[in-house]
């Protein structure tokens, strides 16, 4: 009988040992990962400082640029993957690097008004590596005295 209360003894031992052991975390454990997981912002985020940009009055032939300034406020990495545009009068350029979070980078649209007349609204959609997508628009209203000729009352 006192063998089998040693064996029992001795097996309470060693689980209390394994469970005493196991509530202390070590650097490489999971429970050291979990302020890391707690502190993510989830996947990256593309936020923009501004999302329409107006040039004003432009005269016809004119190039014009802007650089729409964004952030990555979420917890991951994205870079820019595809930038849609509505007219072959915008190029849209953007750099193919990622963004880590918390940095800022910017997409560039130039507007060339070559041929174009009165209010001109051009936009681009913007996707990232993340699915995400953003519309950017440029506004201007574009002086084409061509044009202002052939509508102006015959005499």
């Amino acid at each position: 009988m006192k063998n089998r209360s040693d064996n029992y003894h001795l097996f309470l031992a060693l689980l209390v040992t394994v469970l005493i052991n196991s509530c202390h975390s070590s650097p490489n454990s999971n429970q050291s990962d979990k302020p890391k997981l707690q502190e993510n912002k989830g996947i990256g985020k593309i936020v923009f400082d501004q999302e329409i940009h107006n040039f004003g009055t432009l005269k016809d032939g004119e190039v014009a640029a802007f650089a729409f300034v964004f952030k990555n406020s979420g917890g991951l990495p994205f870079k820019v993957v595809k930038a849609d545009k509505s007219c072959g009068c915008i190029d849209v350029r953007y750099s193919s690097i990622d963004v880590a979070p918390g940095e800022h980078s910017s997409i560039e649209i130039r507007l060339n008004t070559a041929g174009e007349w009165g209010n001109l609204i051009r936009e681009a959609i913007i996707e990232t590596s993340t699915g995400e997508k953003k519309t950017l628009q440029v506004i201007a209203y574009i002086e084409n005295k061509q044009f202002n000729n052939l509508l102006k009352p015959l005499k």
